[in-house]
């Protein structure tokens, strides 16, 4: 037993500083509103996913209007005149 008491000694000293550290850092992030901000963050990122899909889904209406025979042969017509 005399020869694991030094490490347990040590061990229990390093869980201590550990969970000390922890807790502070825990401290700071909540008085800080760290935690608001990652929620306010991500939702905000949600938001901006949304608006690129339908930005998207805008283009490939626009292409499929550009990329017709009705409006390639108006084009045309158009460029005769």
């Amino acid at each position: 037993m005399d020869d694991i008491t030094p490490v347990l000694i040590v061990a229990i000293v390093f869980a201590f500083v550990s969970f000390s550290v922890y807790l502070k850092y825990r401290t700071e992030r909540l008085r800080h509103g760290v935690d608001d901000l990652e929620s306010e963050l991500h939702s905000e990122n949600q938001a901006l996913k949304n608006k690129t899909m339908e930005l998207e889904k805008r283009i490939q209406v626009l292409e499929s209007i550009v990329t017709t025979r009705d409006f390639q042969l108006k084009q045309e017509i158009d460029s005769l005149s």
